[in-house]
């Protein structure tokens, strides 16, 4: 099943749909018959129409469309420089999108409901970057914990990161951080 869309049923109905009970949110302007979980695909799908088919999803809403994590508030998007030019006031269907330049090599060779997905420790060292500090620590802490990513190929990302980079002193603090705590629970050594 696909996810039900406000864009399919009317703003009206979808918030009743919710407050009822008949849908549970999946994302922003989304939700899911509240007895069939939602699956990669499905929260893909909440991405595909407003995905440029020449970026690659990373960051926290690569974690959510592979993981189930929580819906991101934003959804990071990296491409090769100068290709993409946001359209003032183009229609994100409910989600903010946040564009980054990245090599042509990038990643995206996963692909999940026609949505082209970063892999996922690339994911995870770009949600340490580019998310919201808290959640971001939380999310990676949560999927290397369980397993969804691992830690070594985290650990070589951060290694080859560009020292004077943008953002990589936050990737190297945030991701040390995660380390301590997956070593203090006893889930990493």
């Amino acid at each position: 099943m696909i996810p039900v869309s406000s864009d399919d049923v009317g703003r009206a109905a979808f918030a009743r749909m919710l407050r009822d009970g008949a849908l549970s949110y999946l994302a922003p302007r989304h939700g899911m018959p509240r007895d069939l979980p939602p699956t990669p695909a499905d929260r893909a799908a909440t991405l595909a129409p407003v995905v440029p088919p020449h970026t690659v999803v990373s960051g926290l809403a690569g974690l959510w469309v592979r993981d189930g994590s929580e819906a991101p508030a934003t959804v990071d998007l990296v491409g090769r420089r100068g290709l993409h030019r946001a359209k003032p006031g183009a229609d994100a269907r409910g989600w903010r999108l946040a564009f980054h330049s990245g090599p042509a090599g990038y990643g995206g060779d996963d692909v999940v409901g026609g949505v082209r997905l970063a892999a996922p420790e690339r994911c995870a060292a770009d949600a340490l970057r580019w998310g919201s500090g808290g959640v971001a620590l939380a999310t990676v802490y949560r999927a290397v914990r369980d397993g969804c990513v691992d830690a070594a190929a985290i650990d070589a990302l951060v290694a080859a990161d560009d020292p004077r980079g943008l953002g990589a002193a936050r990737v190297r603090s945030a991701w040390e951080a995660v380390r301590s705590a997956l070593a203090s629970s006893g889930a990493f050594s």
